[in-house]
C-alpha cells in the first residue's frame, strides 16, 4: 500500500513538473510575442509621428509660400525683399528637411517590415507633395525673372532643390536601363543555320555531335529576342534542327519554292532546353 501512495505521489510530482514547463514555456513564447508586437508598434509610432512632422514642414511652407507676394515687390522697398529673402530661405531649408525624413522613413520601414499599403500610399502622396513644392519654387523664380527681379537665394534654392530631382531622375534613368539590360539577356538565345562542313569548320558540328566542344565559334551565331524573333527562313529544302528542343514547340514548313522554314510555336518551351540553335541545311 506504501509502495502505490509513493508511486501515485511520484506520478503527480511529475506531472506537476511537466505542467510548470509547459508553462514556462509558454510564457517566454508569450513575452516573446509580446516584445515582437511592442517593437511593431513603436516601429509604427515613430513613423506616424515622421509623417506628423513632414506634414507639419509642408504646413510651414504653405504658410512661407502665402507671405511670398510677388506684388509687394512692385516698388523698391528693401524690407519686402529682404523678407522675401527670408521666407524662400526658409522654404528651401523645410524642402530639404521634408525630403531627407521621407527617405528615412521609406529606409526604416522597408528595412524594419513594417511597411504597408496604406504606408506606402501615404510615403507617395507626400513624395508628390514634395515635388510640387520644388515645381512652386520653380515657378516662382520664372515669375520674379519676368518681373526682372533676381533673388540670389532663390535661384541657389531651385538650382539646390531642381538639382536633387534631377539626380533622381538620373537614377530612375540608370535604373530602368539596368532593367532593359537584364530583361534582354534573360530573353536572349542565338541561332546559327549552315550545311555540315561549315557548322564542322567552326567546332559547332564535331563527330555528328552539335556544340560538344568548348571552342566552338559563338561569334558565328545570331542573337535573337526570344520574345520576337520566332520565323526563321532556311532557304533550303532539306534541313534538320541538331539541338534538342521539345516536340510540338516548333515545326518546319515549305513555301511555294518548297524552301524551308522554322517557326517557333511555343517560345517558353523551345528554349528550355537550351538557348542555342543549331539547323544543319544541305
Amino acid at each position: 500500500m506504501k509502495k502505490i501512495l509513493y508511486l501515485t505521489l511520484c506520478i503527480a510530482a511529475l506531472a506537476s513538473c511537466t505542467n510548470a514547463k509547459r508553462e514556462k514555456e509558454l510564457a517566454a513564447q508569450n513575452d516573446s510575442l509580446t516584445a515582437a508586437l511592442n517593437e511593431k508598434n513603436a516601429a509604427l509610432d515613430q513613423a506616424m509621428q515622421a509623417i506628423a512632422d513632414i506634414q507639419e514642414g509642408f504646413r510651414a511652407i504653405n504658410e512661407a509660400e502665402g507671405r511670398v507676394s510677388i506684388q509687394s515687390q512692385g516698388g523698391e522697398g528693401i524690407t519686402d525683399t529682404e523678407r522675401m529673402k527670408e521666407d524662400i530661405l526658409f522654404i528651401q531649408q523645410k524642402l530639404a528637411d521634408n525630403r531627407k525624413q521621407i527617405e528615412e522613413l521609406q529606409k526604416k520601414l522597408k528595412s524594419g517590415g513594417t511597411e504597408t499599403a496604406n504606408l506606402r500610399k501615404v510615403l507617395a502622396n507626400l513624395q508628390q507633395e514634395l515635388n510640387d513644392k520644388v515645381a512652386s519654387i520653380t515657378a516662382l523664380q520664372n515669375e520674379l525673372a519676368r518681373k526682372n527681379i533676381r533673388i540670389a537665394e532663390l535661384d541657389s534654392a531651385v538650382i539646390m532643390l531642381t538639382g536633387d530631382v534631377n539626380a533622381l531622375h538620373e537614377v530612375a534613368e540608370s535604373q530602368e536601363k539596368l532593367i532593359k539590360q537584364q530583361t534582354a539577356q534573360l530573353n536572349a538565345a542565338w541561332y546559327v543555320y549552315g550545311t555540315a562542313k561549315e557548322l564542322k569548320e567552326q567546332n559547332i558540328l564535331n563527330k555528328g555531335e552539335v556544340l560538344t566542344s568548348t571552342e566552338f565559334n559563338k561569334n558565328y551565331f545570331t542573337e535573337i529576342d526570344i520574345r520576337e524573333d520566332k520565323v526563321f527562313p532556311l532557304y533550303s529544302k532539306r534541313a534538320k534542327l541538331l539541338t534538342t528542343h521539345p516536340t510540338g514547340s516548333y515545326e518546319f514548313t515549305k513555301d511555294e519554292e518548297k524552301q524551308l522554314t522554322l517557326s517557333i510555336l511555343d517560345p517558353v518551351a523551345f528554349w528550355s532546353v537550351s538557348r542555342y540553335m543549331v539547323i544543319q541545311v544541305r
